[in-house]
Order: C-alpha cells, then structure tokens, then sequence
C-alpha cells in the first residue's frame, strides 16, 4: 500500500457556505495529521469543520467543531489523526471571509 504525504488541501471559502477541504478518492483511505486554520481580518471569525461520508448527508455526528471561534489575526493547528476511508469530505465553513483551511496529511493507495 503506497503511501503519499501531501498537503491534502487548502482554501478560503466564502463566508457561511460549507466548502469540501478534502475528499477521499473511491479507492484512497486518508490520515489528515494537521489541520490549520487562519483568521486573516480583524475581527473574530467563528468556524466549523465537518468530516462525512459522501453518501450520508450532513448530521451532527459529523462535526469535528461546530461555531469555534478563531480570535482576529490568529491560526490555531489541530493535530491528531482523522482517518478517511474512502469516499469521505473533509468540509469547513467559517463566519468570516478572511479564514483559510490546511489539511496536511498521508494518502494510502
């Protein structure tokens, strides 16, 4: 089983819209290590990050952190594995248009 580290993904999304970070191919498990997220404005920004299997839809049980907030002008870095196995979202949503999510992680073929 090859095994890849990459930077699995990276994104600013728009403000109050769930976006995909992270998807696991058909035929690809996945441990994310590091997830950092970045609050560039000046004013607080709350956040969530969401990891679902691409056929449920979305339920509480697939918050990592729902309504987090991130003070202005700070990056927080959660560490410790999230495995994906197949065909899963990492997702994130932020309040704020100034955020920024990293997944820093292995890919497993």
């Amino acid at each position: 089983m090859p095994q890849s580290y990459n930077i699995l993904g990276q994104l600013s999304p728009t403000a109050n819209t769930l976006t995909n970070v992270y998807v696991t191919g058909a035929s690809t498990s996945s441990i994310v290590g590091t997830i950092v997220i970045h609050n560039f404005s000046d004013a607080n920004a709350s956040y969530s990050l969401v990891v679902r299997p691409i056929n449920e839809a979305l339920a509480t049980k697939h918050f990592i952190v729902r309504g987090g907030v991130l003070p202005a002008r700070e990056q927080i870095s959660i560490t410790g594995a999230v495995t994906m196995n197949s065909s899963v979202i990492l997702a994130a949503n932020t309040g704020g248009g100034s955020v920024s999510f990293n997944a820093y992680g292995v890919e497993i073929t």
